[in-house]
């Protein structure tokens, strides 16, 4: 008897602290934010908060008001900042388009606000990640259907960048894995053939090496230790005499995005028309480099431009995560 009142009384105990804990959270919810945190990677190694976070920090400053504090935190790897985001930790990321999928996945109150493309455009507010081959072996995909060409890879070898890079695997697999997955031709069945398995094991591939890094990767086809590969932007530029492009996939530029938990709706919209309406000359000063445009990833000065984002923006990217 005295064991089963201890239980009672426990439960009890248990119940009133996940009341006051959801009171809290209500409470939490409901009250307005006065700190937001902004979560970053580190720079070059550094656990400091960069000159250009700096740049972000005080233009969402500009954006929310003198009445909201805008602090920044460094996080030690892309799921330390999906772990800041999910516990409230940090409110507001821009790290990385498939850390946002990854993130919203896990709690729907994760939402992206902006992203950036050419001239504000959303058509070009992407990067091309590409599947290709050594040009010696053109004549192998010439003349041939998107299907055809895919069907040429099978049983020879490939790279990939490496084990957890976006455009360099994520990305090449999920392609590889829609034409020859369930939805494609039926050949494999879970994407581990893809990347993984090699023929003898029921992949897609007789031999499956990773160049490390994208400039690696390049390598390994133009000096004909693999078949084909992956890649993404501009690392093979120095080498398109070298190489057969047989596929290129516009991956979405990442967004700067918020848990709505946090930021609300009135907040939301006075972010994204403060950076939809941002340029060169109204912006924090140096946040659009003069040579190589914002955030220094464009080719002209202040080409790149903030965009909302539209509904089904990053479709691509949830498919990376699928089984």
């Amino acid at each position: 008897m005295k064991k089963i009142l201890l239980t009672l009384l426990s439960l009890v105990l248990l119940a009133g602290c996940q009341t006051k804990n959801n009171e809290q959270n209500t409470e939490t919810t409901n009250k307005k934010i006065e700190t937001v945190t902004v979560a970053f990677l580190p720079n070059e190694g550094s656990g400091t908060i960069s000159t250009v976070d700096q740049m972000l920090i005080d233009e969402l400053q500009k954006a929310l008001g003198d009445d909201i504090k805008i602090n920044g935190i460094v996080c030690d790897d892309y799921s330390a900042v999906t772990e800041a985001m999910l516990t409230g930790t940090a409110q507001i990321a821009w790290e990385s388009g498939a850390t946002f999928v990854a993130t919203k996945m896990e709690d729907d109150a994760i939402i992206p606000l902006v992203t950036y493309g050419v001239d504000g455009d959303v058509k070009q507010a992407s990067y091309p990640a590409f599947i290709a081959t050594n040009k010696e072996n053109a004549k192998d995909f010439e003349g041939k259907s998107k299907e055809e060409q895919y069907a040429q890879l099978i049983d020879k070898s490939f790279s990939f960048v490496s084990a957890t890079s976006t455009s360099g695997r994520l990305v090449p697999t999920t392609t590889l894995f829609m034409e020859f997955g369930p939805e494609g031709n039926g050949k494999v069945q879970n994407k581990s053939q893809v990347f993984e398995k090699t023929t003898k094991d029921g992949g897609i591939f007789s031999e499956v090496q990773f160049g490390g890094n994208h400039p690696g990767s390049v390598q390994l086809i133009v000096e004909n230790k693999v078949y084909a590969g992956a890649f993404c932007c501009k690392y093979g530029d120095d080498f398109m005499d070298d190489l057969y492009i047989i596929d290129e996939v516009d991956v979405p530029n990442g967004p700067l995005w918020v848990n709505s938990t946090y930021i609300t709706q009135d907040m939301q919209d006075a972010i994204i028309n403060h950076f939809t309406a941002m340029t060169p000359e109204n912006s924090v000063e140096n946040f659009f480099d003069d040579e190589n445009g914002f955030f220094f990833e464009s080719d002209g000065a202040g080409a790149n431009r903030f965009v909302k984002i539209p509904e089904g923006f990053y479709d691509f990217l949830y498919e990376m995560y699928k089984d």
